[in-house]
């Protein structure tokens, strides 16, 4: 199950949702305020709204129309195709690299054919986990023991050139 479908659903089982204020200062005394005998759960009030339901369906549709495309073209070529929107006859395909981007761009001509639109926009989405890892990467350390190691070298070099390269590295390693 796609990570957008279990996002709406388990928006759609969450628990009975009281909607009541009360006023409690100084001055004033305590009034509850008009709560429902039966109250709507809001996942209840979701099914039945009209803008959620209409989200859902076209989040069915357009899940729809990525499995047709999907379905058409190679395996390896459409597994990096992760979403599709469509506005009017605009059809917007998201992949996860650039690579995929232009080699699904050579494919847009008949993919306007199978989505029966105008215009094919390829964009470039990564997988959100990558974005995460990436900015957890930290800048490795250097250790005093490899400056001493670098330090060594450096006395134990008869050229001058490569002894003056040693005793600067092992000086920054130790920064």
């Amino acid at each position: 199950m796609p990570a957008c479908r279990k996002r709406f659903f388990s928006v759609l089982s969450l628990k009975t949702y009281y909607f009541s204020s009360t006023i409690n200062r100084v001055g004033f005394s305590r009034r509850e305020s008009h709560v429902a005998k039966h109250p709507q759960t809001v996942s209840r009030y979701l099914q039945h709204s009209d803008f959620f339901s209409s989200l859902y369906d076209t989040y069915k549709e357009e899940e729809k129309l990525l499995q047709l495309i999907q379905q058409q073209f190679p395996r390896d070529l459409t597994s990096h195709c992760t979403a599709v929107h469509r506005q009017g006859q605009i059809l917007t395909l998201y992949v996860d690299a650039p690579v995929w981007a232009s080699k699904m761009r050579y494919m847009s001509g008949a993919i306007a054919e199978i989505a029966a639109v105008r215009e094919v926009k390829i964009r470039v989405s990564p997988p959100q986990h990558r974005q995460q890892q990436r900015g957890k990467a930290t800048r490795p350390r250097h250790s005093d023991r490899g400056a001493e190691v670098l330090s060594q070298a450096a006395g134990h070099t008869t050229d001058e050139n490569l002894k003056a390269v040693l005793q600067r590295l092992s000086r920054a390693v130790k920064l």
